[in-house]
């Protein structure tokens, strides 16, 4: 066994230099809002220390209070449901008074935690687990997954599912119960867009495909293109070395709508040009690669499925938020990790990537 690190800095060092680009992006975002940014700084601050908790803290804690914490989620998704704040139409937040509390953001840490106990528990069988095997997880899965897209938030319900799909494939599944469940899926889908899905959401894609053609739109889906298009004529005027900070025409005139959030990247991107975003897109993946490197060196089946989560969570964030800004994606509410603004996203990212740390630095080498 290797004596205990202190810290891993081949984790830390990436994460900071994000945090840090995210705010000075958000600095020229809200800068006709300074208060705003200033909270942004508070909400930083606030992340760092529960990072912190959770690293040096024993982690046998989150593993036995992992179901009180899914119990407690499913019970504030519900609360959400009947009193929640409404925001733009969407029923997403609890009003705590000093903040919003986005209640799906515990979400994406309950889940991964759940999925991680849950297969902890199971012995590993040799032809793979069958259907019948994990309808329990399954089922435990779904229900916050249906409760978020009830509100609705069919970004986040998605995200949720697929981390928590991820962390089972990578477990063993028989082969003939994948193709089935494979084919299910597909066969399901127009049954999913004709009755799973709302005007709005429809709306959306519609106007994605559209744009992607250059087919005419009518004027509803113009409406739902100009989020994206401003938001591409941000990223591409930025060329290769950017505007300048505090410089960038769409950021500054506020063309942009929901910059300084879901649309924070094509602030940087402006701002930055590519060669700031080549910097991001390589910090983002030096996090993700020294994840994927800790899942191969840790022993117990609950840290190597914690990690898997993790990777995931961050990579679809990553590429969903980005792929939207540029116009490859639909148009959904998923904010770009330790960079988009928001107290919720930044305090449970916190405490997933504290998790992380924690396995890193009292991981056991098998």
């Amino acid at each position: 066994m290797l004596p205990k690190k202190k810290i891993d800095f081949l984790l830390v060092m990436p994460l900071v230099a994000i945090m840090i680009l995210g705010l000075f992006s958000l600095d020229s975002a809200l800068n006709y809002n300074p208060s705003k940014f200033y909270i942004q700084v508070v909400w930083v601050a606030l992340s760092i220390l529960v990072f912190l908790f959770v690293s040096y803290s024993d982690i046998r804690i989150y593993e036995r209070s992992t179901m009180p914490i899914y119990v407690a989620n499913l019970v504030l998704l519900i609360l959400v449901l009947i009193i929640g704040k409404t925001i733009g139409g969407a029923k997403r937040w609890l009003d705590l008074g000093f903040m919003n509390f986005q209640v799906s953001e515990l979400t994406k840490i309950s889940v991964i935690l759940f999925v991680a106990y849950q297969f902890n528990l199971k012995p590993t069988l040799e032809g793979g687990y069958n259907l019948f095997d994990i309808l329990p997880e399954t089922v435990g899965i779904l229900l916050p997954v249906f409760l978020i897209y009830k509100e609705p938030d069919l970004g986040t319900s998605i995200l949720v599912g697929s981390v928590a799909a991820t962390m089972i494939l990578s477990t063993k599944i028989n082969r003939r119960w994948l193709v089935g469940i494979f084919v299910v899926v597909i066969v399901s889908a127009p049954i999913v867009w004709s009755y799973g899905l709302r005007d709005y959401q429809k709306e959306r894609i519609i106007a994605l495909v559209t744009m992607v053609f250059n087919e005419d739109s009518s004027e509803l889906s113009l409406t739902s293109q100009y989020h994206t298009k401003q938001a591409i004529i941000a990223v591409g005027s930025g060329r290769m070395n950017g505007k300048g900070y505090k410089q960038g025409t769409q950021n500054m005139l506020r063309f942009i709508p929901e910059h300084h959030t879901d649309f924070i990247f094509s602030v940087y991107a402006e701002e930055f040009g590519f060669s700031g975003v080549a910097l991001l897109f390589l910090l983002y993946l030096l996090l993700l690669v020294r994840i994927l490197n800790l899942i191969g060196k840790v022993k117990d089946k609950f840290s190597a499925l914690i990690l898997v989560g993790a990777c995931t969570h961050i990579w679809l964030q990553v590429v969903v938020n980005i792929g939207m800004v540029v116009g490859v994606l639909p148009v959904v509410g998923i904010p770009l990790p330790w960079f988009s603004y928001g107290g919720s996203s930044l305090i449970f990212n916190g405490m997933l990537l504290g998790l992380v740390h924690n396995i890193s630095l009292h991981r056991r080498y098998m």
